[in-house]
């Protein structure tokens, strides 16, 4: 009896040229494959005037959802201004559904967001309400707000989403292993480097990793 293979679609994080990210997005959409294009808004200034305006999250980053055949690599790879697709020991890394969902949940929450330095270590807490509520990660604490830093391993960046200090509360012990387990696993979404001082720390790091020093062989 012959064995069917069978194939799933992933996320998978694309590296383009400059200023190439909105348009391989149009061009990726007309060809039926799947993307996103994390954005938030950002303030310009110009002699005259400021204006508020949505850029890509990640400069020079973004993520599309294809079954990884060779067929549709080629079809991704062939899309004008796309450097690469971002992997490990040259074959792409799937991005984990953890981190786009809560890249999306994070830029979609209405919630005043901007870039952060990629961060490694800290105390795992929770969302417990509003409309970021189920989101877990770490907290870093600056002069007048809390921020939840959303890391995506895969392209070794971060966004920072302000929360409010009564929303947020530590994981339960029990939890604890099975959520650094979780994240080792399948995501490197939320670290964080410093804790407020109303939170109790506790012992305590997670290492993550970041994918994509290589790109895919044909």
């Amino acid at each position: 009896m012959e064995l069917s293979h069978i194939t799933r679609t992933q996320w998978f994080a694309i590296q383009t040229r400059y200023r190439y990210e909105q348009r391989i997005a149009n061009d990726l959409t007309a060809k039926g494959l799947e993307n996103y294009l994390p954005t938030l808004s950002e303030v310009h200034e110009w002699k005259d005037r400021k204006k508020s305006m949505n850029v890509p999250a990640f400069g020079g980053y973004l993520f599309a959802r294809f079954e990884p055949t060779l067929s549709n690599r080629v079809r991704v790879l062939e899309t004008t201004g796309v450097v690469r697709l971002l992997g490990n020991l040259g074959q792409p890394e799937a991005v984990p559904e953890l981190e786009i969902e809560s890249l999306r949940q994070s830029l979609n929450s209405g919630a005043r967001c901007t870039r952060h330095p990629y961060l490694a270590t800290g105390t795992l807490l929770r969302i417990q309400r509003g409309p970021l509520a189920g989101l877990e990660g770490r907290l870093v604490h600056t002069a007048n707000a809390l921020r939840l830093v959303i890391c995506v391993a895969s392209v070794g960046q971060a966004i920072a989403v302000e929360v409010a200090r009564d929303d947020v509360s530590p994981i339960e012990a029990a939890d604890i292993s099975y959520g650094d387990r979780r994240h080792s696993l399948e995501s490197g979404a939320c670290e964080v480097i410093e804790m407020p001082a109303r939170v109790p720390s506790r012992a305590g790091s997670a290492r993550m990793q970041i994918l994509g020093n290589g790109s895919p062989h044909m």
